[in-house]
C-alpha cells in the first residue's frame, strides 16, 4: 500500500467546474468529443453556469440563510415549489463541491496511507533505552 496514490472519481468534472469558473468556453472542453470524460467535464462546466445563473432563485436563497428544505412556502405538485426545491438543492450541492474541490486543493491526505517515517509503529525498547 505504500505506493496508493490519491483517486478523485469527480476530477474531469471538477476541471469543467473550476474551467467555467474561470470563464472560459465550453468549447474549451480538453477531452476527445464522445469521451465519457468530455461528458463529466462538460456537467462540471455547466454546473458553475447553472448555479451562477439561479443565485437569485428563492430557495437558493434560503439555502444560503440555513433554511431547510421543509422551509419551501410553496404548495407540493407546483411548479414553484420544484423551481424553490431545484434552487435549494443547487446550492447544498455547491456546498458540497466546494468542501470537495477544497480537500483536493490541500492534497488531501484522505485516501493516501501516511508515509513509513510517520507511521505510527511500536517499536521494543533497545538495552540502552532501558538503562
Amino acid at each position: 500500500m505504500a505506493g496508493m496514490t490519491s483517486f478523485n472519481p469527480h476530477k474531469e468534472e471538477d476541471e469543467g467546474y473550476l474551467a467555467a469558473e474561470a470563464g472560459r468556453g465550453a468549447s474549451e472542453n480538453p477531452y476527445p468529443r464522445g469521451t465519457i470524460r468530455y461528458e463529466q467535464w462538460r456537467a462540471g462546466w455547466q454546473t458553475k453556469r447553472n448555479e451562477t445563473q439561479n443565485r437569485t432563485n428563492e430557495g437558493y436563497v434560503a439555502a444560503v440563510a440555513g433554511q431547510s428544505l421543509s422551509a419551501n412556502p410553496h404548495p407540493r405538485g407546483t411548479i414553484r415549489y420544484e423551481e424553490w426545491r431545484v434552487g435549494w438543492q443547487i446550492k447544498q450541492d455547491e456546498a458540497e463541491r466546494t468542501l470537495r474541490l477544497a480537500e483536493t486543493h490541500r492534497g488531501s491526505d484522505r485516501f493516501r496511507p501516511a508515509p513509513e517515517s510517520e507511521a505510527q509503529i511500536p517499536r521494543s525498547r533497545t538495552s540502552d533505552e532501558e538503562n
